[in-house]
């Protein structure tokens, strides 16, 4: 089975519950991606149409509800089915009938060219895509000069890469499942750009998963935006200070009491500081906004 056919096999089996994700991980993830959105894709006022928001990767349509209330006419894709007809239903119940889901891959997006005002790509979707340098060309292909971009990849240089060393020596009682050879591989050079790797994430229904994930690194990530035509306008570091907990804790339904505490305390600080250098660049995702050029 080749990697897009086993990660919408995976995503699949996940639709049940990933509108219902309670751990400390997601839940902070999707919240500061609505506030950005709500925030940059605020439509002009006073337009006689209704903006184009493009939503590559929309599983069950968290982020396409929330274009769909800024006043987009939102059109989103994804390789899930089973993801796709959660979506098609939510909309519907909150009375946006005229959203349009389809199935298909981010490196051949079915939308002409040049009519998409905003492009929403986050869950993480791009370092899903193994041919994500494609995938890049063809939402710049897809934007209208001017329009915007929101960006969501898995980072390079987090502090778990130190947590997989420390599980690997200590047994796998943080639950990484990798070994020291491969914990201790990502650390070595080139150390600009990314790699590829295995994740082992444990669903709520216990079971564990291995999702292959693409990691960037932040200088890699503006240069291959530019390298498209999009200029980075900001970005963010997310758990950059909340990874101080391992992010398989993270991950988990039944956080106790005291890593919920401990971890709003450190999304407080984390909120005060990780769009700025260089914790908006040594985080676990990496949020960006990119405007495409006049001339790409």
């Amino acid at each position: 089975m080749d990697q897009t056919a086993y990660v919408a096999r995976v995503f699949n089996e996940m639709a049940g519950e990933y509108d219902h994700l309670k751990d400390p991980w997601y839940r902070y993830t999707f919240s500061e991606i609505e506030k950005a959105l709500r925030h940059h894709f605020r439509p002009y006022a006073g337009r006689q149409f209704k903006p184009l928001g493009l939503d590559i990767g929309c599983g069950t349509g968290i982020q396409s509800l929330i274009l769909a209330e800024l006043g987009y006419r939102v059109e989103g894709i994804d390789i899930a089915d089973d993801l796709l007809e959660i979506a098609r239903a939510k909309l519907s119940n909150a009375g946006y009938s005229d959203v349009r889901f389809q199935h298909a891959d981010a490196t051949t997006l079915p939308f002409e060219s040049g009519t998409a005002d905003v492009v929403n790509c986050c869950g993480p979707t791009l370092s899903f895509v193994p041919d994500w340098q494609k995938a890049l060309r063809e939402i710049s292909r897809c934007l209208k000069p001017g329009g915007k971009l929101l960006l969501e990849v898995e980072g390079r240089w987090t502090p778990d890469i130190f947590w997989e060393v420390i599980n690997a020596l200590i047994g796998n009682h943080l639950g990484y499942d990798k070994s020291l050879g491969s914990a201790v591989k990502q650390l070595l050079p080139p150390w600009n750009r990314g790699c590829s790797m295995e994740y082992s994430f444990v669903l709520e229904s216990g079971e564990t998963v291995k999702m292959p994930l693409r990691m960037f690194t932040a200088g890699e990530l503006s240069r291959e935006l530019a390298r498209v035509g999009l200029v980075v306008e900001r970005r963010w570091g997310l758990h950059c200070f909340t990874n101080i907990i391992p992010s398989t804790l993270l991950h988990r339904a039944d956080a106790s009491p005291l890593v919920w505490s401990l971890f709003r305390k450190l999304a407080y600080v984390e909120r005060l500081l990780h769009r700025h250098w260089p914790f908006n660049a040594l985080a676990c995702s990496l949020l960006v906004v990119a405007i495409k050029e006049d001339s790409a």
